[in-house]
């Protein structure tokens, strides 16, 4: 290799080198971060047999050929920062880290169900990449060959799906999106200001009401069919709205009017359910317990989890599917009752009331959910008593009796009073005292995770195989377990998932995210 090539190096140490050139290249995509000098020195010896010093002075030589870039500590230990590869790749390295991609002509055997004949056959009919493939329908390719059979060409296109490059994927996602967005009179995409004071429609009728049925029919109220009770489904009472299209019911992915924090569904369309636990408590399935409590009126029902638990998703899902507004009000230190209710503002020559969040919200009969509202101003706090005592709500600066719409719900969601919180305000104990609490933890069984996490991530499109999800799933249940590491949380996982569906090595993404 010019510029590194000395008399008294043999074949095995230029071998060393070129090895640990590639290697090190690599190294930092698949593990996340920048690489020892030392730990590369050591690990060369996977491939070839060097001493770990003709590795280390080799690297400094290429670090002087500008092939290695270091960072040199105070201490003298040396950390590579940059690689510039020269060369063709080893075939021992390529083994080890797969094949990169390259810009030649697609070759669909790397499918498992493709042989020749059947990617000779794609090429004739004009599939020359796997985003062409990946638009095609069954009937386009069935029976190309004597072999591609109908149920084959059903898995061909599946897989190859987890071909197409990400970057596709998000344009066509970013374009449907930006096109629920267009503004008919000016066909350009605008921002939407909602007032929030001005959307007085209220939520739809129970659909018992609508249908004639009776208020115990089950077909008209939330039926509890997921989790343990997946095998003997629950009715829990809390009647379904027949209006699936007010404003702020959360919405399913392929909804129309779906924006990006839609609910993912899955291959049949359907909303992805929750991971359902068991409240470590009651021992009954938190989704069930939650719609029960929610069925008995405006009692107001408080959640306690961990961050990134799914609190919040389990009660959208539960909006969705009984077609519910959902209102999500994040508070904090320096929220006043103002904020919830509303202001008093000018109008001319007089001042008149501006109903905020919480009220316009109770008036409409939407389910209002207030994040970690231990942190909030006491006064915000108590001006609620009254409303979770008696269920109606004194506005004392609007001077206004509220007493909500029947469809209206209350719920609070805080961490738990532990270390990993202990920067979290305790929660008044007087407004406490008027919820009935719930614990919502993380998974507790790796496979029902992996099986949650696998239907959020791969709904659209294959994007982690499973062997790969299960793994950092266990890594994720160990630091929970560890009170000494960070904890990866069902949340960061789906974005840990988003970095690999990006192009980023797994391990490399699981340090990105810890």
């Amino acid at each position: 290799m010019k510029g590194l090539e000395r008399p008294r190096q043999n074949a095995s140490t230029i071998r060393t080198h070129v090895l640990s050139i590639h290697r090190e290249w690599r190294l930092p995509q698949r593990e996340g971060g920048n690489i020892p000098v030392e730990r590369v020195a050591l690990r060369v010896s996977d491939y070839v047999d060097p001493s770990d010093q003709d590795a280390a002075d080799l690297i400094d030589e290429g670090a002087d050929a500008g092939i290695y870039t270091l960072d040199r500590s105070s201490g003298g230990n040396a950390t590579i920062t940059g690689v510039s590869p020269q060369g063709t790749e080893p075939k021992v390295i390529t083994d080890a880290f797969g094949e990169l991609q390259q810009d030649t002509d697609v070759d669909f055997r790397v499918i498992s169900v493709v042989t020749d004949s059947i990617n000779d056959a794609l090429y004739d009919v004009g599939y020359d990449d796997f985003a062409s493939l990946a638009d095609a329908n069954v009937d386009d390719i069935a029976d190309l060959t004597s072999t591609l059979t109908e149920g084959r060409a059903e898995n061909l296109l599946k897989e190859a799906r987890t071909h197409v490059p990400a970057g596709l994927r998000l344009g066509k996602t970013a374009a449907t999106y930006y096109g629920q967005r267009i503004d008919p009179d000016t066909e350009r995409a605008a921002a939407r200001v909602t007032d929030l004071s001005l959307v007085t429609d209220s939520v739809g009728e129970p659909q018992h009401r609508s249908e004639g049925w009776g208020p115990d029919d089950e077909r008209g109220m939330y039926i509890s069919d997921i989790g343990r009770n997946s095998g003997s489904p629950v009715p829990t009472g809390l009647h379904i709205l027949d209006d699936p299209d007010y404003p702020s019911v959360p919405k399913a992915a392929t909804h129309p009017d779906a924006a990006y924090n839609a609910l993912p569904v899955d291959d049949n369309g359907e909303v992805v359910p929750p991971a359902v636990p068991i409240d470590p408590r009651f021992q009954v399935p938190l989704d069930e317990l939650i719609a029960k409590k929610l069925a008995r009126g405006l009692v107001p029902v408080r959640v306690v989890g961990p961050r990134g638990s799914g609190k919040n998703y389990l009660i959208k899902y539960l909006c969705h599917k009984t077609n519910r507004g959902y209102q999500s009000i994040d508070v904090d230190r320096a929220t006043e009752p103002e904020d919830l209710f509303g202001s008093l503002v000018p109008d001319g020559d007089v001042i008149v009331p501006r109903d905020g969040a919480v009220k316009q919200g109770l008036l409409n009969g939407d389910t209002i959910v207030i994040n970690e509202s231990p942190v909030m101003q006491a006064g915000a706090a108590i001006a609620l008593h009254r409303l979770l005592n008696e269920g109606t709500l004194l506005v004392k600066s609007h001077g206004e009796l509220v007493e909500p719409h029947p469809s209206a719900r209350m719920v609070i969601t805080t961490n738990p009073p532990t270390r990993e919180y202990r920067d979290s305000e305790p929660m008044n104990s007087a407004t406490r005292g008027r919820f009935r609490s719930f614990e919502q933890p993380y998974i507790q069984e790796i496979e029902e995770e992996v099986e949650t996490l696998g239907r959020q991530v791969n709904s659209n499109d294959p994007v982690v195989d499973r062997p790969t999800l299960k793994k950092i799933v266990q890594f994720a249940h160990q630091t929970r377990e560890n009170e000494s590491w960070p904890t990866l949380s069902t949340r960061n996982l789906t974005i840990l998932c988003e970095h690999i569906e990006d192009g980023v090595y797994p391990k490399a993404a699981v340090k990105g995210v810890l």
